[in-house]
């Protein structure tokens, strides 16, 4: 069986981590697999598995968009894979867009809010995606926001964690024998969607009462110079750390005491889940998703989306208490089977062949 997987990009991010993982898995699976990337954006961030085929559509075509929209037609066409995977909204319009006609099977995934986007850009979604053969979401609460003839074709998969995540011994207090540090650690693109803004903000508010504690937030992006003058502005340079993307984050993670995700929107954070697979307590806004696996108070604290006081709230209360943070991480860690990698691509896998005997 042949499988084409389309993305914008292999730069570092949630989305393009797991179809870059999806992609390698089925490859090791006999699948014949090809990952097409629309735009090259150098240096690719996620290794693909040699049987892969790798192609730059951007470089192999001629004419701008137009021209990369002919040519993805003609090459699908020509290869005839029996499905097609496009992540993320723009990507899957793309793909739904060059493939009419053509009765190729595609999949689209959606990997964030679909309430979140323009106008005009839910206009072209709601012409487009009732000719994908079938939609995949990662929480309940995205799928019910479609329409009743989107959600008939609508399939609920969440995003499989690194494995490393098992690799990780001893939950609770330490790790590998080892007290976890007085550190917040945050993952995520330097982006407003993240929303680090907050963050900081509210640690700034009760740094003053928790002088051993730290906050860490890893990853880049174009916001970086605002988040270091906000640290400057309000003297925490010594307490909040921007040290950029991290090849060893998941360890990381596991060696802090809390982990804090700001974001104003999601599709399912991939750094979330991780955290909570290593048995790291987690404060999390209200996001799509959280409610689907945070239960306040018990494996996570929730607060309101774009609340300040209330994350500052939340995080003094994590700090000042150690048994609720133990608590919190061994609740949370419970969570971890259901992301293991060959969980989620059976279920992947188990859609294809669906669509295949479909026809």
């Amino acid at each position: 069986m042949k499988i084409s997987f389309v993305t914008s990009t292999l730069t570092s991010g949630g989305a393009e981590r797991v179809i870059s993982l999806l992609a390698n898995n089925f490859a090791e699976r006999g699948y014949e697999v090809e990952m097409i990337a629309l735009t090259s954006i150098s240096p690719d961030y996620y290794t693909l598995n040699p049987k892969v085929r790798f192609i730059h559509a951007d470089k192999v075509s001629k004419g701008g968009l137009l021209g990369e929209l002919w040519w993805f037609r003609k090459h699908i066409k020509k290869e005839q894979p029996d499905v097609v995977i496009a992540f993320m909204e723009a990507v899957y319009e793309f793909v739904l867009l060059a493939l009419l006609g053509t009765k190729t099977p595609v999949i689209s995934s959606e990997r964030l809010d679909p309430a979140l986007i323009s106008w005009p850009r839910k206009v072209l979604r709601w012409l487009l995606l009732p000719t994908a053969t079938a939609h995949v979401v990662q929480t309940q609460q995205i799928k019910q926001y479609y329409n009743q003839r989107i959600q008939k074709k609508t399939h609920i998969i969440y995003n499989p964690v690194n494995e490393k995540v098992f690799q990780v011994k001893g939950y609770g207090l330490k790790v590998k024998g080892e007290e976890r540090l007085n550190r917040i650690i945050s993952v995520g693109r330097l982006y407003p969607q993240k929303n680090q803004k907050m963050m900081i903000e509210a640690f700034a508010k009760i740094a003053p009462k928790f002088p051993e504690w730290s906050l860490v937030i890893y990853g880049e992006g174009y916001l970086r110079k605002d988040l270091e003058s906000l640290v400057e502005r309000l003297k925490v340079k010594d307490k909040v750390l921007l040290p950029g993307r991290c090849e060893t984050v998941i360890e990381e993670v596991a060696k802090s005491k809390v982990f804090c995700l700001s974001s104003d929107y999601e599709g399912m954070s991939n750094a979330m889940i991780e955290a909570l697979c290593v048995g790291t307590p987690v404060i999390s806004t209200k996001v799509s998703g959280t409610d689907e696996l945070i239960r306040d108070g018990e494996n996570g604290l929730l607060v309101d989306i774009g609340d300040t006081e209330g994350l500052a709230k939340a995080l003094e209360k994590l700090l000042s208490n150690r048994e609720l943070r133990e608590k919190i991480g061994k609740e949370g860690q419970k969570l971890a089977t259901r992301f293991k990698t060959d969980t989620i691509v059976d279920q992947w896998e188990e859609l294809v062949h669906r669509l295949k005997a479909l026809g």
